[in-house]
């Protein structure tokens, strides 16, 4: 938008995926979790997780109204819709990481693309390695991107570099995309010092 926010954007699509758990839960009745969880996650996640490495918010705000789709679809799959059920104990029963969470790691997954050449993104000109390189570092460590305004630094690369950074080495080394993939789940954003 003319003010360098997605808040437009990310109203428009909380709308939308709320919009769709709705008709699921109008139209398809019935008591199989497999079935439910298969239907969120096809119909309505992808709502709010395309081209999410681009758009990933900062803020608060932005950051509850998206996760507040993934815990009415929780309700929606649990099939449990009272005020004392705890919806932190259903997604836990479920296994499902926050979008939060799944951001981080999705746009970790595109550098791993840009830095071993998979996708055609041109960045010799954004990343820089490092020449500061410790026994407990990864050889593909970059020098960070300074910014002044929060709109550049929560944009892809210099949010990125700083949590590329911190990535285990067991995890950047990962031989292939997919072993990566598996490896970037399970790390621990909220650890990683950018």
């Amino acid at each position: 938008s003319s003010d360098l926010t997605w808040n437009r954007h990310i109203d428009k699509i909380v709308a939308k995926a709320n919009s769709t758990l709705g008709l699921l839960r109008r139209n398809l009745k019935t008591h199989r979790r497999d079935l439910k969880e298969r239907a969120y996650k096809t119909l309505v996640r992808p709502k709010v997780e395309y081209c999410s490495t681009i758009w990933d918010p900062h803020t608060k705000k932005n950051t509850d109204q998206l996760e507040m789709v993934q815990r009415r679809g929780a309700r929606y799959v649990c099939n449990r819709y009272h005020n004392t059920s705890s919806v932190s104990d259903m997604l836990e029963e479920l296994g499902w990481d926050t979008l939060k969470h799944r951001r981080a790691a999705s746009r970790m997954c595109i550098m791993y693309k840009i830095v071993h050449g998979l996708v055609a993104i041109p960045s010799s000109h954004i990343l820089e390695p490092t020449t500061k390189v410790t026994r407990t570092d990864h050889p593909y460590k970059f020098i960070p991107i300074t910014t002044t305004k929060n709109y550049y630094t929560y944009s892809y690369f210099p949010r990125s570099i700083g949590q590329w950074n911190g990535l285990p080495p067991s995890v950047v080394m990962a031989p292939s995309y997919d072993s990566f993939k598996e490896a970037v789940m399970a790390v621990d954003f909220t650890a990683i010092k950018h």
